[in-house]
C-alpha cells in the first residue's frame, strides 16, 4: 500500500512539474532560422527580439565542414522573422589570389507564421526559406513546415516539407523533428533531415533570469546519421551560440512598461508634482519649461485655453517624448490661479500645446489639465487628448500671445557626434572590410527654418583593402569637411513642407537639393519628392578622371500603420550614381529601433537590364535618452545610427554594388529633423498615447 501512495505521490509530482515546464522555448537552429538542429519548426523570433549567433560546423560539399557560421536575425513583426547569414572558412583570405580561402557567403532569410491557424486548428504552420534569391545558392533552401506543442507536458513535434539545394540532400523533402525540454534549461532534439537522423542537445538561461529579457543558449550535435564523403574530411560536429534580447527601449510605448515603478515613493512624486496646480502661476509655468530645456517657449490664450509653444532638443530618441515631458510639466502646473490671472473661467483647465522644430509648428496638442493629470496618475486614458497637424501655420496665429519667445533658437548651435562607417561584408577580399570616422555635425539655427549645417569626418580606423593604393582606397574616409550647406525650411499652405538647400555636400560636389513633403492629417499617406543638381568642383578629379554631374530626381510614397508599428514606402526616379529604377520597403519599428527590408531594381546608364538587390538594415539611437541641455553649443550624439547588409538576387554572378540605389541622406532631411522619422502625426501618437506618460514618469524619477 505504501508504493502504492509512493508511486502514486510520485506520478503527480512529476506530472505536476512537467505542467509548469510546459512551454518549450523557441531557439535558433545551427541554420538561418528558428527549429531544430538543421531543420525547422512552425515558431518565429518575438516580436521586438534580436539575435546573434556564432557557430561551426555546416552543412556543404557533401560533409559536415568545419566552416564558421554568423547569424543575425529579428523578430521584424508578430509572426515574421529576417535575418542575415555569412557562412566562411577563413576572415582575410583573397579568395581571388590567394589558395585555401574556401567559402565565403552572405544571404537573406526569412519565415513568416500564418496568422489565425492556431486558434481554428491547435497547431502551428510556418513557410520560408534561406539563401534566398542571388547567386551561388550553396544553402538554398524553401520550406513549409506544422508543429505541434502539449498542454501538459512540454514536448513539441514538428514535420514538413522542403525544396533544397543543400548537400547531402539536407531538407529536399519531408523533416521532422521533436523538441523536449525535460528542464527548465535544457532542450534535447532528435530530427529527421530528409536524408538522416540527427540528434542534439541545448543549454540555455532561463526566461527573465538575466537582465533586459536577454537569452543565452548553446547547442551541439551529439549524433549524427551522415556519413562523409570527402576522403580527406571527417564531419564536424556542429555547434552555435547564441544571445537574443529585445531591442533597446522597444515597449516604451506601452501601458504597463512602468508598471514595476508603481512605488510608493513614484506615487509620492506624482502627487508633489501635480500639487503644484493649486497655487502655480504663469511665471512658475515658463521657469518649468525652460528650465528643462525647452527653447522657444511662449505663454498665451484664445478663448477660454491657455496656450503654449515650445521646441525640443533635449529628448532626441523620439520627439514624442519631450512633447510628454511638456505635457506633464504643463497639466501638473495649470490650475485655477492661472486661468483667474488671465480673466478665463476655469473648469477643466483647457490648454494647447504646438511643438516647433526650428520655430515651425509641427503638431498640436489638446487637453485638459485635470484629465490629463488623472491620465498621469492612473493611466487611465484621457478622453479629452487630442493631436492635430493640420493648418498649423494659421491655427498658431490665431492664439494672444503675452510676450516673445523665451530662450530663442536663433543663433544655438548643436555639435552632433557619430560614427560614420563604409562597409563591405562577406566578399572575396574579406568577411569585414570597413572605412570607420568620427562625423561631427555642427548644426547652428538661424531665423525660422533656416539653417548652416557644416560635417566634419575624422579617420578613426579601417581594414587593409580600404588603404591607400588598395581595392577600395578611394573610398576611404579623409580628413576633411564633407559638407557645408544652407537650409531654408518652410511650411506652405495645405500642410506642405519645403526645405531648399544649397552648398556643398561629398567634399566636392556643390549646388543644391529642394524637398518637398505632403502629410495626410492623420499622417497615414506620405509623398516626398526631392530634385537635386550638383556638379564637381573641377573638371577632373585628382587621378584625371572626368566627372560627371550628379542630378538626383526622386518620388516616394510612404504609408503608415502605426497600430502594427510599420511603415511601407515606393521609390522611384534617378539616383546618385546615374541610375534609374525604385526601391520598396518594408519598415518595422521597435521602440526607438528601426528595421528594414528593402528590395530594390535600378537600371545603370546604358544598360539593358536591372539589376536587383535586397538589403536588411538596423538604425538606432546613439545618444542619451536625455541628451544636455540645450545652451548655446550642445553637446549630443546621433538619433540614428544605420547599419545595412545587401545581397544581390536574380543574377547567375555575385558582383558587388557599386554605388546604384544612391541617393542624398542628410541627418537634417524633412523626414529626420523636421517629420520625426514619420513619426510627427495624429495616427502614430494616437497609437503610442502612453509613451506620453512613460516619458514624463522617467523624467520625473531622473
Amino acid at each position: 500500500m505504501s508504493i502504492i501512495k509512493t508511486t502514486l505521490l510520485t506520478s503527480v509530482t512529476l506530472a505536476a512539474s512537467w505542467s509548469a515546464l510546459a512551454n518549450v522555448d523557441n531557439l535558433l537552429s545551427a541554420q538561418s532560422f528558428t527549429g531544430a538542429l538543421l531543420t525547422p519548426n512552425a515558431q518565429v523570433i518575438d516580436y521586438g527580439d534580436f539575435s546573434l549567433l556564432y557557430g561551426q560546423g555546416v552543412p556543404f560539399q557533401n560533409h559536415i565542414a568545419d566552416l564558421d557560421n554568423l547569424f543575425f536575425a529579428a523578430g521584424f513583426a508578430p509572426g515574421f522573422e529576417a535575418g542575415g547569414r555569412i557562412v566562411t572558412q577563413t576572415y582575410s583570405c583573397n579568395l581571388y589570389t590567394e589558395p585555401g580561402c574556401g567559402i565565403r557567403d552572405l544571404s537573406a532569410s526569412a519565415k513568416f507564421q500564418l496568422p489565425f491557424v492556431y486558434d481554428y486548428a491547435g497547431f502551428n504552420v510556418a513557410i520560408g526559406g534561406q539563401d534566398i534569391g542571388g547567386a551561388a545558392n550553396n544553402f538554398a533552401t524553401y520550406y513549409a513546415v506544422a508543429d505541434y506543442e502539449f498542454d501538459a507536458i512540454p514536448v513539441r513535434f514538428s514535420a514538413g516539407y522542403g525544396k533544397s539545394d543543400m548537400t547531402m540532400g539536407i531538407m529536399d523533402g519531408p523533416f521532422g523533428s521533436i523538441e523536449l525540454q525535460p528542464l527548465p534549461f535544457v532542450q534535447l532534439v532528435g530530427e529527421y533531415d530528409s536524408t538522416e537522423f540527427n540528434g542534439a542537445i541545448k543549454v540555455f538561461t532561463p526566461e527573465d533570469l538575466l537582465p533586459y529579457g536577454a537569452q543565452v543558449a548553446l547547442q551541439y550535435q551529439v549524433y549524427t546519421g551522415h556519413e562523409s564523403t570527402n576522403a580527406n574530411k571527417e564531419n564536424e560536429n556542429m555547434w552555435a551560440l547564441n544571445a537574443s534580447m529585445p531591442f533597446m527601449n522597444y515597449n516604451f510605448t506601452q501601458a504597463n512598461a512602468y508598471a514595476k515603478d508603481k512605488t510608493l515613493a513614484l506615487s509620492d512624486t506624482i502627487h508633489i508634482a501635480q500639487a503644484k496646480s493649486a497655487s502655480a502661476s504663469l511665471t512658475e509655468l515658463k521657469k518649468a519649461l525652460v528650465d528643462e530645456g525647452f527653447i522657444n517657449v511662449q505663454l498665451g490664450s484664445k478663448d477660454a485655453k491657455i496656450m503654449v509653444s515650445l521646441e525640443n532638443r533635449r529628448y532626441n530618441h523620439n520627439q514624442m517624448d519631450g512633447v510628454g515631458v511638456a505635457l506633464g510639466i504643463i497639466s501638473s502646473h495649470l490650475g485655477t490661479d492661472i486661468y483667474n490671472d488671465l480673466g478665463i473661467e476655469a473648469g477643466n483647465e483647457e490648454f494647447e500645446l504646438f511643438t516647433l522644430v526650428n520655430d515651425l509648428p509641427m503638431m498640436r496638442v489638446n487637453a485638459s489639465a485635470v484629465c490629463y493629470r488623472e491620465f498621469v496618475k492612473t493611466g487611465e486614458p484621457c478622453a479629452d487628448l487630442k493631436f492635430s497637424t493640420y493648418m498649423l501655420t494659421e491655427t498658431i496665429k490665431e492664439g494672444n500671445w503675452l510676450e516673445h519667445n523665451n530662450e530663442s533658437g536663433f543663433g544655438r548651435t548643436q555639435v552632433i557626434l557619430a560614427p560614420a562607417l563604409q562597409h563591405s561584408v562577406a566578399t572575396e577580399f574579406g568577411v569585414l572590410d570597413y572605412s570607420l570616422a568620427l562625423a561631427t555635425n555642427v548644426y547652428t539655427t538661424l531665423w525660422t527654418g533656416a539653417a548652416v549645417d557644416i560635417r566634419h569626418l575624422l579617420p578613426v580606423a579601417n581594414s587593409d583593402d580600404f588603404d591607400d593604393g588598395e581595392l577600395w582606397g578611394d573610398n576611404n574616409y579623409e580628413s576633411e569637411i564633407d559638407r557645408i550647406l544652407i537650409h531654408q525650411a518652410l511650411r506652405l499652405p495645405f500642410d506642405v513642407t519645403n526645405q531648399f538647400s544649397v552648398g556643398v555636400i561629398a567634399a566636392d560636389y556643390q549646388g543644391f537639393i529642394n524637398e518637398t513633403n505632403w502629410t495626410s492629417p492623420e499622417g497615414r499617406h506620405s509623398f516626398n519628392f526631392q530634385i537635386s543638381q550638383f556638379s564637381y568642383t573641377e573638371e577632373r578629379n585628382n587621378s584625371g578622371v572626368y566627372m560627371e554631374d550628379r542630378d538626383t530626381t526622386l518620388s516616394t510614397y510612404t504609408l503608415s500603420v502605426p497600430e502594427f508599428n510599420w511603415q511601407g514606402s515606393v521609390e522611384s526616379g534617378n539616383y546618385w550614381g546615374g541610375d534609374s529604377g525604385y526601391k520598396i520597403t518594408s519598415t518595422h519599428w521597435l521602440g526607438d529601433a528601426k528595421l528594414e527590408a528593402t528590395y530594390q531594381s535600378t537600371t545603370a546608364v546604358n544598360a539593358d537590364e536591372a539589376e536587383e538587390f535586397i538589403s536588411l538594415s538596423v538604425s538606432i539611437p546613439l545618444t542619451l535618452w536625455r541628451d544636455m541641455k540645450p545652451g548655446y553649443v550642445q553637446l549630443r550624439g546621433t538619433e540614428q545610427f544605420t547599419y545595412a547588409l545587401q545581397t544581390r538576387i536574380g543574377k547567375s554572378h555575385n558582383n558587388l554594388n557599386t554605388g546604384m540605389g544612391a541617393s542624398i541622406n542628410l541627418q537634417h532631411s524633412l523626414a529626420r529633423q523636421y517629420y520625426n522619422d514619420g513619426r510627427m502625426s495624429p495616427g502614430y501618437f494616437e497609437a503610442n498615447v502612453f509613451r506620453l506618460r512613460n516619458a514624463y514618469l522617467k523624467y520625473l524619477t531622473l
